[in-house]
């Protein structure tokens, strides 16, 4: 297949590059899922998903987020601004995701959402810690102006969560919980030797012993890595186009520390349950979240957490958008080792 590489650029000269595989043969109702990638690991490694796509009337369109390879770095000033934990920074972030969305679609004349909101239209999908990346755009109407809204209302459906961590939505852990982190590990002293930690256990296949029951005390804690884990599957080569430690280091790190994580707290609750923001932002957009069961113990738990605490605001009363959580078989990185059973899985919850 023959990926279309490209860069737009938007307001204040930032620049986006992406790879887009183009609209399935012979179809007038294909969704476009525009994807963002997680941390450390960059766009180019989710590549797979472009060669299964068009089977499930799919067109995918993958994102280098800013910092990352072809994509505008951050300024000091912006930079500043994540690691005060400032709104703005997010807003920032909403505000780009739009105008890169207006100009796809003004360039690939892309069908809009069908009525039902089934098909056609635009899926935005983020992969671990893209997921706060693509959130931001629903997290507040004042980032897009009323005349671009009204554009984006008929073609935005869907917002798709792929296997996050709980660092995404700001949940706070358990104060007595004693699980492994590849970030706290006393025996790494370097950033280079975290990281590379970091990309064993973050791709490695877990054996959780009873995680349904949402508690973190059941699930595995301990594991710092396995033999099969996905990174090792991979070529120097490979490793070196795929994984991008600088970047993680100045524009991540800060995105899993306080203050943005109380940011990050406040995005969701307004995202999902914001009253007002729900009904009148986007209010057919639907939420998707795909959890992977062999994924570190940050995802498993986000998801059962995630679900606790949305079933706990409807059992009150409250608003929220409405939200389905799907289970699948594999790791952290199903996009690698199973792209298609990822995107089986993105268009049962699409279709619902």
């Amino acid at each position: 297949m023959k990926l279309d590489n490209q860069t737009y650029t938007l307001s204040e000269n930032i620049k986006i590059s992406f790879t887009d595989n183009g609209s399935p043969s012979n179809s007038d109702d294909y969704t476009t899922l525009v994807i963002l990638h997680g941390s450390a690991f960059n766009g180019y490694g989710l590549e797979k998903l472009h060669h299964v796509s068009h089977s499930l009337n799919l067109r995918t369109v993958i994102l280098q987020r800013r910092q990352y390879p072809g994509s505008t770095q951050y300024t000091d000033s912006e930079l500043e601004d994540l690691r005060q934990g400032r709104k703005v920074f997010l807003d920032r972030i909403g505000k780009n995701m739009a105008e890169f969305l207006l100009q796809f679609i003004e360039k690939e004349k892309i069908p809009k959402a069908s009525e039902d909101m089934k098909r056609g239209g635009i899926a935005v999908m983020a992969w671990s810690m893209g997921t706060p990346s693509a959130t931001a755009l629903f997290s507040d109407r004042n980032i897009v102006p009323r005349k671009d809204y009204l554009v984006l209302e008929d073609y935005v459906k869907d917002l798709i969560f792929d296997d996050p961590p709980y660092l995404c939505f700001g949940f706070k852990l358990p104060d007595d919980h004693q699980a492994y982190d590849p970030w706290t590990d006393p025996e790494l002293k370097t950033l280079s030797e975290k990281f590379e930690q970091f990309s064993n256990w973050a791709t490695s296949y877990f054996d959780h012993p009873n995680p349904e029951t949402g508690k973190l005390q059941d699930m595995d804690l301990t594991t710092k890595g396995s033999s099969n884990a996905t990174i090792l599957e991979w070529s120097p080569e490979e490793l070196q186009k795929y994984f991008n430690m600088e970047a993680a280091v100045s524009s991540e790190f800060p995105m899993v520390a306080e203050p943005m994580q109380k940011t990050l707290r406040e995005m969701v609750e307004r995202v999902l349950y914001d009253e007002n923001l729900i009904h009148s932002y986007f209010p057919r957009v639907k939420v998707t979240v795909v959890h992977c069961s062999q994924s570190p113990w940050h995802s498993y738990w986000c998801a059962k957490e995630l679900q606790r605490t949305y079933d706990e605001r409807l059992s009150k009363g409250g608003s929220a958008r409405p939200l389905k959580i799907y289970k699948v078989v594999g790791n952290h990185m199903l996009h690698w080792a199973a792209p298609k059973l990822l995107l089986e899985a993105t268009v049962e919850g699409m279709r619902r």
